[in-house]
């Protein structure tokens, strides 16, 4: 290259020199700021340094540009990053306080079913016989067979004095004087089941038959009390009849009182379908008494009949009709009366 004259030179030192201020800031403060104008006049100095120059100075503008775009991508990115860690961050507080809101929620339901009073008698009370009920039944009746093999149940009516086993066998005249122990008396007799009706009480209509003993003895158990139904009050403050089976327990609930012949035409343990059925209770209903409102007759129900005589007139029959309670309304209605059907001895 060939030397520069005197005039170039201080022409090139002048460029230095007006020019310093640019030229003599840091890199970093090149790369972060605007890059200033450099004033260049080509007749104060040579093509070729200037150019140099010029296009170092292009480079490190590109360089810069390429800089604060990658800057600005991971701006973006940390701030895409922040926004995922705060949506996964409100996510989990949501499930947190859902998590103690449900928790909170059956603590709640939980002491209110705990502070509710529940009905249990013992044994427990249940459509499908629990085990503490069947071994129950087992020790009641383990003694009253030993007593009579003929055994099957036992009747009670809570709140009165009906509170006797139940007997069954081939004949509807022998318990009329064979007492529950074997003996006769023929006002005693024993409590027993129609020799045509299955011991189980699944029948649709099945007969219990006992004697009012009244002032013919005085012993006044078995059905006297039967015959108290027939006043009103009696019957509604009443209404509930409990049979125990070997097997389980069975509610009944009384439907009407009605007072007929010995030989009365409701006297029957079969019918020939349903309105046969349905028809008879209804005009049992009709005749009664007294009678219970509540009742609804319908034909998948089964009944029960306490039959007992009249003091004042042996020829006619006090018959107490009860509907026997479903298992599907089992569990209600232990639940609204199972205070009440608590067995009280009277034997």
């Amino acid at each position: 290259m060939a030397a520069l004259s005197d005039s170039s030179k201080r022409c090139f030192c002048c460029f230095l020199s007006e020019n310093s201020s640019a030229l003599c800031k840091s890199p970093l403060e090149l790369w972060s700021g605007s890059l200033p104008s450099v004033n260049v006049h080509r007749s104060n100095v040579s093509a070729q340094p200037l150019y140099k120059f010029a296009k170092a100075a292009s480079n490190f503008q590109t360089e810069r540009e390429k800089f604060l775009k990658i800057m600005e991508t991971n701006s973006k990115k940390r701030a895409d990053s922040g926004k995922k860690l705060l949506r996964v961050l409100w996510g989990l507080i949501f499930v947190i306080l859902a998590a103690v809101l449900l928790s909170q929620h059956f603590k709640h339901v939980s002491s209110q079913q705990a502070a509710k009073p529940s009905v249990r008698l013992y044994p427990e009370q249940t459509s499908a016989s629990s085990q503490s009920e069947k071994d129950y039944l087992a020790n009641r009746f383990k003694p009253l067979k030993a007593v009579n093999a003929d055994t099957i149940a036992y009747v009670y009516a809570p709140g009165t004095k009906l509170d006797e086993p139940v007997v069954q066998t081939n004949d509807n005249a022998s318990y009329l004087v064979k007492t529950f122990e074997g003996g006769r008396d023929a006002y005693m007799g024993t409590v027993f089941m129609d020799k045509d009706n299955q011991k189980d009480f699944s029948d649709r209509l099945t007969w219990l038959f006992g004697h009012a003993r009244g002032s013919k003895a005085g012993d006044h158990r078995m059905f006297n009390d039967v015959n108290y139904y027939d006043r009103q009050d009696y019957f509604d403050q009443h209404k509930y009849v409990v049979i125990e089976t070997p097997e389980r327990r069975l509610y009944y609930e009384a439907m009407g009182l009605v007072i007929v012949p010995e030989e009365t035409a409701f006297y029957r343990t079969e019918f020939k379908n349903d309105e046969d059925f349905t028809g008879q209770l209804r005009k049992i209903y009709e005749e009664s008494r007294t009678k219970n409102s509540a009742i609804d007759i319908r034909a998948e129900d089964k009944y029960l009949v306490l039959s007992t005589c009249r003091e004042e007139d042996d020829t006619i029959r006090s018959n107490l009709y009860l509907r026997q309670i479903p298992d599907t309304e089992l569990e209600e209605f232990l639940a609204q009366h199972g205070d009440q059907l608590a067995y009280a001895p009277t034997r």
